[in-house]
């Protein structure tokens, strides 16, 4: 007897909610609605759009400087045993300490974008820009002595294409190691800069 009156007290208020929102009184934003209490319910419907941009987003982390007068390997004097000498950074990224962090950004599943290299000019008249390789970071360094293989790309002043891809999940890696190649008719500079430019697009 209990449970059935138990049972009925449940439906009794299944009932009554049914019966308090049976009236709805449906508008859209913007309106003012006004209704009985308590057997109106008031309900407005609003609209809530997004919009997400296509977006592209490029970082690299850090300069470099090549200090052969305090040099770091392959080559680990200067001048080397063997020209051609292949050197690191001396001063580069606190993460890639052969080169620099490079990080890119695609929400886009549609569009493929490229990441390309490229430099200003040569260092001297007798340091060209050509010396400057660049290759995945890990790359197996050059041999002293030898020509720089693949994927050792050395530098020019057209743009040569490193990466492409689509859309990315977050801000994906593409670090670059960098080595300097000594020559032998390299002349002294207490510092000469050529500037070295990343480029992403997208199309």
């Amino acid at each position: 007897m209990k449970k059935l009156m138990a049972i009925m007290g449940v439906v009794s208020i299944l009932l009554t909610s049914e019966a308090v929102h049976a009236n709805q009184i449906i508008g859209n934003a913007g309106d003012r609605l006004i209704g009985f209490a308590p057997q109106d319910t008031l309900v407005i419907n609003l609209n809530v759009t997004v919009r997400v941009p296509s977006r592209l987003g490029l970082f690299v982390d850090s300069d470099m400087e090549f200090d052969l007068s305090s040099p770091v390997g392959p080559s680990t004097t200067y001048p080397p045993a063997q020209f051609p000498g292949y050197y690191y950074p001396t001063t580069a990224s606190g993460t890639n300490p052969e080169g620099v962090v490079v990080e890119v950004f695609s929400n886009s599943p549609t569009y493929t974008w490229h990441l390309e290299i490229y430099g200003s000019g040569d260092f001297t008249p007798t340091i060209s820009l050509d010396q400057l390789y660049v290759a995945p970071d890990g790359t197996v360094p050059p041999s002293e002595g030898s020509p720089a293989p693949a994927p050792w790309t050395a530098l020019s002043t057209s743009s040569q294409e490193l990466n492409n891809g689509g859309k990315t999940t977050g801000w994906e890696n593409y670090d670059k190691d960098f080595i300097f190649q000594a020559q032998i008719d390299d002349e002294p500079t207490p510092g000469a800069t050529a500037t070295i430019s990343f480029r992403l697009w997208a199309q």
